[in-house]
């Protein structure tokens, strides 16, 4: 009986130290951060736009979003409601839009732990190719939530998950 106390100490011991160790780790990174990831696509700027802003067939194609709902604010504002695999609704708007160019979109809440914008920058590459340059200025708050991003996670998984799929659409489509 003492034996298998004193693991079970030892485990939460050792929990409990990972956790502070994690603490103090993400306490001494900033709290914001860049990340930028291009892809040359199969698709010109037109077809590749049309992908990026109809958000409401989404679903169809990114595993990361079971359903989107629109909305109209008062002040003319629209908003786009991403709900994520774990039933989280997150609303997001468009800060820049520049047809075929430029799109800006920003997490429309800072009721979260983390935040930020997502810049699509295209290019034509030629005959029928675009590159496409998906850059994330983005925040997170919880100093163990930003080591776990930096050192388990990555910043840009969700930017790289984003894109292979954006990818796959665009080949089924051809």
């Amino acid at each position: 009986m003492k034996l298998a106390l004193m693991i079970v100490l030892g485990l939460v011991a050792m929990v409990v130290l990972a956790v502070l160790g994690l603490y103090i780790a993400g306490s001494q990174m900033p709290r914001e951060h860049h990340s930028q990831i291009t892809v040359t696509l199969r698709a010109n700027r037109a077809e590749v736009w049309d992908l990026l802003t109809d958000y409401r067939a989404m679903p169809h194609w990114w595993p990361a979003v079971k359903a989107v709902r629109m909305e109209k604010l008062a002040d003319g504002t629209e908003l786009t409601w991403n709900q994520d695999r774990h039933g989280q609704k997150i609303p997001f708007r468009t800060v820049e839009s520049r047809p075929k160019e430029k799109l800006v979109r920003a997490i429309a809440t800072d009721q979260l732990p983390y935040g930020g914008t997502w810049t699509y920058d295209l290019s034509e590459t030629g005959a029928g190719f675009t590159r496409l340059t998906l850059s994330e200025d983005g925040y997170i708050n919880p100093p163990i939530f930003r080591a776990m991003a930096n050192w388990f996670i990555g910043l840009d998984r969700t930017q790289r998950d984003f894109l292979d799929n954006l990818q796959r659409q665009v080949s089924r489509k051809k």
